[in-house]
């Protein structure tokens, strides 16, 4: 991983998935209390410096690559909304530009974090992963032993895997299925899943270009010789805090899947600077920018800007609880706060937004959201329309 720039001086994710066929369930109203008009409370503290750290308050990135390396990695399980997290930190990349630049390897996917999946860039794919992939090994360890894959196992499957991938050939996963089938070593559901992860995590292999609607996987190359673990250790927590700070201990714990003790000296070694938040520590690499709180976002619901969101309290004063908002298509976030939810579906030519917020909506609120989903629209290249439900 590349040691991210200081720019000043120093100073002194599962969430359920919902059932097929079932809807999303409304968030809880709360009377009529208008979403938003919170800026003053002490919980933004964090939340502005972390729009600005995320790359939200305003555009300023120019391709995917330079929001993917800013932030270090982006949470991608969900392809299509992770490319919109990309975009809407950017001046109106749109998801054709995404899979061109995804396509031609601009930046990768593969489990590198907790484990689930996330875009990471090119060269800093193998410097992650000579981070987390020992904890992810046992994080996973209890599962493999279920379903009986042993090492020696998983290597066998690793050799087929990279004798169909070779000469720069792509594959999706129910071709590599069928390849570690005729070898003799059938698998399928998880326990597929759990070899191709290992390949993954052992950095032999990441996803490729999309096969119409499915993934692909392609081998990775060499990477360069792995640091000493301290120096990792303080490149991930000056990555994280450039693209997330002010931060917790704990948030840097879960996100990289550390410990906790892991975390702290990862802390320690980086040399981050301390700020206080209603008496928890933080701790952040710049220091706080008086930023611009954007009225209205329309985020995915894996977006990096919740990842440190473990309760209800962590989004925001909302009045749902926290699985009810997991359940849609993203999250209504009005003054830089949670304050509902919003889902989409796509034709052809349109797009038609359904934002359902957790308290009555002013006409500037309302005319915010209309703004933003006509930017979700143009990312889409689609005509965009939108109904608003408090």
């Amino acid at each position: 991983m590349r040691e991210p720039p200081r720019t000043s001086p120093r100073p002194g994710d599962r969430s359920p998935t919902p059932r097929s066929g079932r809807r999303p369930r409304r968030p809880r109203r709360s009377g009529s209390r208008p979403v938003g008009g919170v800026r003053d409370a002490p919980r933004m503290r964090p939340v502005v410096g972390r729009l600005h750290a995320q790359g939200l308050d305003a555009p300023r990135f120019d391709s995917a690559g330079q929001v993917v390396r800013h932030l270090g990695c982006v949470q991608s399980q969900l392809h299509d909304m992770a490319l919109w997290a990309i975009a809407r930190r950017t001046d109106g990349l749109t998801h054709a530009d995404l899979q061109q630049a995804f396509a031609r390897g601009d930046f990768l996917r593969t489990h590198v974090l907790r484990p689930t999946w996330h875009f990471v860039d090119a060269a800093d794919i193998h410097g992650w992963l000579a981070l987390t992939a020992p904890r992810i090994r046992r994080l996973m360890a209890p599962i493999d032993q279920g379903l009986g894959l042993t090492d020696a196992r998983l290597d066998r499957c690793t050799e087929v895997i990279v004798a169909s991938l070779a000469d720069g050939a792509t594959r999706t996963r129910a071709d590599l299925g069928a390849d570690l089938a005729a070898a003799g070593l059938e698998h399928s559901g998880l326990a597929l899943a759990h070899v191709l992860m290992h390949a993954e995590i052992d950095a032999v292999v990441a996803n490729g270009p999309l096969d119409g609607k499915q993934h692909t996987y392609r081998l990775l190359g060499p990477g360069p010789v792995a640091p000493p673990r301290d120096d990792l250790l303080a490149l991930a927590a000056r990555r994280y805090a450039r693209g997330h700070g002010p931060f917790r201990d704990k948030d840097l714990a879960w996100w990289t899947s550390l410990t906790l003790t892991d975390s702290r000296r990862a802390i320690e070694l980086a040399d981050l600077s301390p700020v206080d938040v209603d008496g928890t520590p933080h701790w952040r690499l710049e220091p706080p920018v008086d930023a611009e709180v954007p009225h209205v976002m329309l985020l995915p619901n894996f977006d990096e800007y919740v990842s440190y969101a473990r309760a209800p309290d962590d989004y925001a004063a909302f009045a749902g609880a926290a699985q009810d908002v997991m359940r849609g298509t993203g999250l209504l976030m009005v003054d830089g706060l949670l304050a509902g939810t919003w889902t989409r579906k796509q034709s052809a030519r349109a797009v038609d937004v359904v934002v359902r917020a957790s308290g009555s909506v002013s006409s500037t609120t309302r005319r915010a959201v209309e703004a933003e989903t006509a930017l979700f629209g143009r990312f889409l290249g689609r005509e965009a329309r939108v109904t608003v439900v408090s």
